[in-house]
């Protein structure tokens, strides 16, 4: 049995939820798709991936139960270094690799995260460590997840020089493995575009001041780095 005086709560991701830490692990309401979420980890524990949580099984509260992975998540920007950088993308296509051919991945490529960015990325010693947050994981397309960590980790649209980005973007890929330059830069404008729409929605039905507030600032953010990538969509598609 557990006691509450030993839970600390957790902000998990962008988002707040029931969630808290007792001892060597994270405890967290179920959610509707949380049986595939299951499915995922365990495949993931099976295929000897080490860069994600272990699910460990449902406690007498009715939680999930998962183990806590040590190290800091970044909240805020950064200056993210190379080595982080291709660090961080070779333990996506390690995640990919694990889940391709699976009954999980169905038809599709792989089963994507949906949401690999810095703040559900796990720092140790100042290097990547594993992805937390696997709630929107879907079978999908590897260019997918690719397209929205290179949007994210790179913050593609911001004023970064085009020259810049396009090497980062060129490096992050090789390191990954590949080279579809025009089907690169549309998937990030999808992935883009999905967002925005979420946001927009936010900001139409939400009740919560605070997620309306931000919500309102990430869809002129958003906006202005669609225009971004669509004035330089040659130059990025031209980068192999």
């Amino acid at each position: 049995m557990t006691n509450e005086a030993d839970e600390f709560s957790l902000m998990g991701g962008r988002t707040a939820m029931e969630v808290v830490r007792i001892g060597g692990t994270v405890r967290r309401p179920i959610r509707p798709r949380s049986e595939f979420i299951h499915s995922l980890l365990k495949l993931l524990e099976e295929k000897g991936f080490n860069a994600s949580p272990r699910f460990l099984g449902i406690d007498e509260k009715g939680r999930e139960i998962l183990s806590f992975i040590e190290g800091t998540v970044v909240h805020c920007e950064i200056q993210w270094t190379n080595d982080q950088l291709i660090k961080s993308v070779r333990m996506m296509r390690s995640f990919h690799d694990a889940t391709a051919g699976s009954e999980l991945a169905g038809n599709n490529e792989v089963v994507c995260h949906n949401d690999l960015a810095p703040w559900n990325t796990v720092i140790e010693n100042n290097m990547p460590k594993a992805f937390i947050d696997f709630d929107e994981a879907t079978p999908g397309n590897r260019v997918d997840d690719l397209a929205y960590f290179l949007w994210t980790f790179l913050e593609i649209g911001s004023e970064i020089p085009v020259s810049i980005q396009a090497a980062k973007v060129r490096m992050l890929c090789e390191a990954y493995g590949y080279n579809d330059g025009r089907g690169l830069i549309d998937a990030i404008l999808e992935q883009q575009e999905k967002i925005l729409i979420k946001r927009e929605e936010l900001v139409e039905n939400t009740l919560d001041q605070d997620a309306k507030e931000f919500s309102k600032s990430r869809v002129i953010k958003i906006r202005s780095e669609i225009e971004w990538v669509k004035q330089n969509k040659q130059i990025l598609e031209n980068i192999f």
